[in-house]
């Protein structure tokens, strides 16, 4: 019925017919809060929806001229003075939807609505709705910027767990056309201390010297895992093994400090290194 209608309006190929409906539940998204919205939908080319959106509010319009002047002259008439409310009415008019229940509401329309395109309500509108595509257009910006950093922030977690793993996760964000990253696992070199490194009462000379020995013993071993790492370039590879002597190297001459400590208080030396790394040689 008439007195359901909320819009009518075209998009381009698309016609559509808003009705209050309050035995149905709202699935549009230009309820705007209202309940009971119910929009029913066409398609064709461009100027036959136009056609129809005139012929429908025009239907309308008609509509209510009727029920308005059934209000003012509630006697019956005769044929020829509908006749001639009919002629003086020949002109369609278009104007905003106002029904009995006072709902002075204005719905807009991309490209056509019941308001009319030559009157100001539709100025008002038309400025109205290029301030709402502004505001739309911010929202969508800070969108995407915020979209962007999040990308970026996935992207970091997962070559971390890349690294762990030796696999880049599916998880991570490719744009079109675009390869996933390779990426080397990382070797493992973390290592535990021992829990007596604490400088004990009898000696804290030797011990601070036998800590310092322990701790050294430890980045030997992993300088050597990285220098055996497969897959890597020449100047990595020779960069490394230099490294891992360094601290063979470093390492000896810590024992050496220790050996003379000990003759030095009386003690007999010790070789903790050359035990430490079977099968390597101390510079």
């Amino acid at each position: 019925q008439w007195k359901q209608l909320e819009n009518l309006y075209f998009r381009e190929k698309k016609f559509a017919v808003e009705v209050h409906d309050p035995r149905r539940i709202s699935v549009s998204r230009r309820t705007f809060g209202q309940s009971g919205l119910v929009v029913q939908t066409w398609y064709a080319n461009t100027s036959l929806i136009k056609s129809i959106w005139v012929m429908a509010i025009s239907q309308h319009q008609f509509y209510l001229d009727r029920k308005q002047s059934k209000a003012k002259i509630p006697s019956a008439r005769s044929l020829d003075d509908i006749a001639m409310d009919l002629t003086e009415m020949g002109t369609p008019k278009i104007s905003k939807l106002v029904t009995l229940e006072a709902k002075n509401q204005l719905i807009m329309a991309s490209n056509g609505s019941l308001i009319s395109s030559g009157s100001q309500d539709s100025e008002v509108s038309e400025e109205q709705k290029k301030e709402k595509i502004m505001e739309l257009k911010k929202k969508e910006k800070l969108l995407q910027e915020k979209l962007l950093q999040k990308v970026e922030e996935l992207k970091k977690i997962c070559l971390r767990e890349a690294e762990l793993t030796g696999k880049v996760p599916k998880e991570y964000p490719l744009g079109a056309g675009e390869e996933p990253p390779q990426v080397r696992r990382r070797v493992g070199t973390a290592f535990k201390l021992d829990d007596n490194l604490l400088p004990s009462e009898e000696d804290p000379t030797l011990q601070d010297l036998e800590s310092n020995f322990v701790i050294h013993q430890k980045l030997v071993e992993a300088a050597k895992k990285l220098a055996s790492e497969p897959d890597l370039c020449k100047n990595v590879k020779k960069k490394r093994k230099q490294e891992y002597a360094d601290a063979v190297k470093k390492l000896q001459e810590i024992e050496n400090s220790i050996n003379e400590y000990r003759i030095k208080c009386g003690k007999k030396p010790t070789q903790k290194s050359t035990l430490a790394l079977p099968g390597e040689r101390i510079p």
